[in-house]
């Protein structure tokens, strides 16, 4: 839950030039008729921008059958949406019924489909595309209905009564009407500002300022798991949860945690993120500081590590996810940056070392803290990345780690470039571990190999404040678990490996949205 007043701020917008390719796979961009009805009706097309093509894919994504998105999509099914509500009955064929408060229903259409996003939309509206609130979501749950609470204030102040790390303890996860409250606002903001993404899409900006804000595109689920998403030339920002959980259990001593990604792909293959800028906008997560003003023991809950955490991964590959590429993309001011795989427990149903394959490269991180990536179990290679991150502690984001090894994770980085501004940085700052023996066997026991469950790190090229650096020695050498690689990127796929030297410029020009 929000702890002090929703912040009705809208961040600047990147300056951001260009548009690009030609091809857009067939069809002429559809424009779907009015602002705020269920089922917009074609319309003749107008003069628009070029959009780009949803051709080009590399990396893991291009392996298998590769990455094509819409491609060829017919005229009937190429829309150009400019709000929430075209948008989701673009990825419904028009068959979505939405609600007045904004949640919806359907069957999404797994047909080929471009859709190209124009201007700003913002996911955390209602059926009338009016921006949503805490309070909104308050007053249209059972927060109100079963629990009485109608306003945010009221439901804050009840929470940290209940839930005071002197008075709750640290020994179980909240319960009780404060916790059921949040729990029932929570879930109708869920129904809002996720957007589910069907097989065969490309969804592209249009121009240089397409945006979409406060929600979360979800690859996949459980039961109806997808192949072949195309994302371009588009602005992600704000996915705000307006009530993060309380978890006094985590971390031993308690943490926030919050529900949404900027985009999440869970049970999905075949997946192109390009040339994209991602950030939390202008809800910073310093606006949001710890709300406890008590020391337990010698715990001190008013410190940074118990801030009010609103925002979750900026992409996250978690479930079954696979063949993913992350590229020419523009990343910065947030925490938790990119989780590959969210569990330590192998399953043939969830993440396992069949899975989870993720390329990144040619990216711009700038001012982001930790994860990046962050890998259990899967193969993940990471080159040709400009990392600029601040150790001063005072910066919105202060750097803590760029690579994290995980259970079975497997890391190869390559002609990555790191830049620590004001502070000099060491290896020592770049990467950490976290592997046990137990969860290993834990997943030979499962039914994989050593060679599966293995956590492996090797690095080569890597640059850190202009000078070549080693990772890889320092990294085996604090913990035997993380062995070298015996997999190898190139026996995957094809990539054009750039020198270091004078790859900032080149990503720095290239990288974002706005520069197709």
């Amino acid at each position: 839950m929000t702890i002090k007043a929703v912040l009705l701020v809208t961040a600047a917008a990147l300056a951001l030039v260009g548009c690009g390719d030609s091809s857009n796979g067939g069809g002429v961009a559809v424009v779907g008729a009015g602002t705020t009805g269920n089922t917009p009706t074609p319309s003749p097309a107008t003069p628009a921008p070029t959009p780009a093509s949803s051709l080009g894919a590399d990396g893991w994504a291009a392996t298998g059958t590769g990455t094509t998105g819409g491609d060829g999509a017919v005229a009937a099914k190429t829309y150009t949406v400019t709000n929430r509500n075209e948008l989701i009955q673009a990825l419904y064929g028009n068959t979505a019924t939405i609600a007045a408060d904004g949640s919806y229903t359907g069957t999404l259409d797994p047909a080929k489909k471009l859709i190209y996003v124009k201007g700003q939309i913002s996911l955390n509206v209602n059926q009338a595309l009016t921006e949503q609130t805490a309070d909104d979501y308050i007053k249209g749950s059972c927060a109100s209905t079963t629990y009485g609470f109608t306003a945010e204030a009221a439901l804050t102040t009840a929470y940290l009564a209940a839930y005071r790390p002197s008075v709750y303890g640290n020994a179980s996860l909240p319960v009780g009407n404060p916790e059921s409250a949040r729990v029932c606002a929570a879930a109708l903001q869920k129904k809002v500002v996720q957007i589910f993404v069907p097989s065969n899409t490309s969804i592209i900006g249009l121009g240089s300022d397409a945006k979409l804000v406060h929600g979360n595109l979800i690859l996949g689920t459980s039961s109806a798991p997808i192949d072949n998403v195309v994302v371009r030339n588009i602005t992600f920002e704000d996915a705000f949860d307006f009530f993060p959980q309380w978890d006094p259990t985590d971390s031993t001593t308690g943490r926030w945690n919050s529900a949404y990604d900027l985009i999440s792909v869970l049970y999905a293959t075949h997946v192109w993120i390009d040339h994209s800028t991602f950030s939390d906008g202008a809800r910073i997560d310093r606006l949001y500081p710890s709300v406890w003003t008590e020391t337990v023991g010698a715990v001190n809950y008013t410190g940074s590590d118990f801030k009010v955490q609103h925002h979750d991964g900026l992409i996250d590959v978690t479930k079954l996810g696979n063949l993913v590429t992350i590229s020419k993309s523009y990343f910065f001011g947030h925490d938790k940056s990119f989780l590959i795989g969210g569990t330590d427990t192998a399953s043939k149903t969830a993440e396992n070392p069949s899975v989870l394959k993720v390329t990144f490269h040619d990216n711009y991180f700038q001012g982001l803290r930790q994860r990046m990536p962050r890998v259990r179990f899967g193969q993940v290679h990471v080159y040709n990345n400009y990392y600029e991150v601040s150790l001063d502690q005072t910066a919105d984001e202060p750097f803590l780690v760029a690579w994290t090894v995980g259970q079975s994770g497997k890391i190869i980085a390559e002609n990555n470039a790191i830049i620590t501004p004001g502070t000099a940085g060491t290896v020592s700052n770049l990467w950490s571990i976290s592997v046990s023996a137990a969860r290993t066997s834990g997943c030979i026991t499962t039914g994989y190999t050593a060679d599966d469950c293995a956590s492996t790190f090797a690095d080569s090229g890597t640059q850190l404040n202009g000078v070549t650096v080693d990772v890889t020695t320092p990294l085996r050498a604090s913990n035997a678990a993380v062995t070298a690689s015996t997999w190898s990127p190139a026996a995957n796929y094809s990539y054009v490996l750039k020198p270091t030297t004078g790859l900032i410029g080149t990503v720095i020009a290239n990288a974002g949205a706005g520069k197709l």
